[in-house]
């Protein structure tokens, strides 16, 4: 991440460009809200929305406008064991950056923002945590059943659901109608089979 930093400033000096943050940034969390609008639109009786979650851009924006639309409506985190920042976030009441970071799901090893975790600490009911071998077999299952081509980050949301954790906490018992937010395809497949392969 430190390194991501420095090469964005240091372009950012010699060219004169302007940065827009891809998670700590208003226009960034607005447009991730019509995740929700289109979604809640085509599906209105979900009543639980599962999303990723590293910087907390895409979670929330689609928490804002999914509450705006439905109070009462669950919104979960979905995060990798080895990048739980949000968990521990919450846990500690304060933003919590984590040492090191390592997991498959290279999408979710950003920490949370100044902007997006207050949204984060109000809007988000729970974060739900999976490990790399629960996010690969969701990974395995997207591919096989759904058709689809997901990568680790997006395919966070179906482990969750999938995980025993989330089957055996009585606090979910009552979601019936499950949304889930499956979003990127970018896949170092020599990664994906290493990982499968261990």
């Amino acid at each position: 991440m430190q390194s991501r930093e420095n090469t964005a400033n240091k372009v950012l000096q010699e060219t004169g460009a302007v940065l827009i943050h891809p998670y700590n940034d208003g226009r960034i969390i607005s447009g991730q809200g019509t995740i929700s609008l289109e979604l809640l639109e085509q599906a209105f009786e979900i009543d639980t929305l599962i999303v990723p979650i590293s910087g907390g851009g895409l979670i929330s924006g689609v928490a804002l406008a999914a509450k705006a639309i439905n109070p009462a409506i669950r919104i979960f985190a979905a995060e990798p064991m080895g990048a739980d920042d949000a968990f521990q976030s919450k846990i500690n009441g304060r933003i919590t950056k984590l040492s090191e970071v390592n997991t498959i799901a290279d999408g979710l090893r950003a920490f949370l923002g100044d902007l997006t975790w207050p949204i984060v600490r109000d809007l988000v009911d729970d974060v739900i945590v999976v490990d790399d071998e629960e996010i690969i077999q969701a990974m395995r299952l997207c591919y096989e059943i759904l058709k689809i081509a997901v990568e680790p980050s997006g395919a966070i949301g179906l482990a969750a659901v999938l995980s025993s954790s989330f089957k055996t906490n009585s606090a979910y018992r009552e979601c019936n109608n499950i949304g889930i937010v499956i979003s990127g395809g970018n896949v170092d497949l020599g990664v994906l089979w290493n990982s499968v392969n261990k």
